[in-house]
């Protein structure tokens, strides 16, 4: 749904992708958090969404737009909580699938608004299954 030219179809995957990186905070959250890596990852996620808003933003108008902000403030928090679970539990494992669902995002972003290639769905539907898998295989994992 989310790689839909139809915008209400890509509208409905966002917004369930929205619900699960808030899913994915809950689950980082009840994993612990290390505040001072939680506060760490903020400089560095922050930045980083503010960077992508200006890259994605210009190509959004209206409701896509809101959806675009807010869809990032949500990944941007999925990798601060990501980072502090990681402070407080050590589980790279974790960390590393977290980041490869936010990039895998960003390929998301390109395909939809900025430019439609092979290498966008390629890449963003590879990052994103390696991430559900290594979410999925991380009660079994323990790095």
């Amino acid at each position: 749904m989310l790689l839909s030219l139809k915008p209400h179809f890509f509208q409905i995957g966002a917004f369930f992708f929205l619900l699960a990186h808030l899913m994915y905070c809950g689950a980082f959250i009840t994993t612990g958090i290390s505040i001072k890596w939680f506060l760490m990852s903020i400089v560095v996620v922050g930045p980083a969404a503010i960077i992508v808003y200006k890259y994605v933003l210009p190509y959004t108008s209206g409701l896509m737009r809101k959806l675009v902000i807010t869809y990032s403030i949500a990944i941007s928090w999925m990798m601060a909580f990501a980072s502090g679970s990681y402070g407080y539990s050590g589980k790279t494992w974790l960390l590393a699938a977290a980041f490869l669902f936010y990039v895998s995002d960003l390929f998301v972003a390109r395909q939809r608004f900025i430019k439609r290639c092979f290498m966008n769905s390629l890449c963003g539907l590879t990052l994103y299954y390696a991430a559900q898998l290594m979410f999925a295989m991380s009660p079994a994992i323990d790095f």
